[in-house]
């Protein structure tokens, strides 16, 4: 297999992976940091276990958000 252009493998994959009914414009995925950004002041969790809401693991800034700190915790290490 020679070399092949990405914009190509990328059209040649939804071509292959259409559904029955054609892509609509809500199949396409955001592109990354559209919308979804930290916001200064704010705490995220970037790593996590295996489910956790954390930017690791695929969740937004937004789901990532640390609500639940203790005032005198924040900016401690654990």
């Amino acid at each position: 297999m020679g070399k092949q252009k990405l914009k190509d493998l990328v059209k040649q994959l939804n071509a292959d992976n259409a559904p029955p009914d054609g892509w609509h414009p809500e199949d396409q995925v955001p592109a990354a940091g559209a919308e979804d950004k930290p916001e200064a002041g704010k705490v995220y969790a970037l790593t996590g276990g295996p489910g956790s809401r954390c930017i690791a693991n695929g969740n937004s800034w937004k789901e990532s958000e640390v609500e639940d700190l203790a005032a005198g915790d924040a900016g401690k290490v654990r």
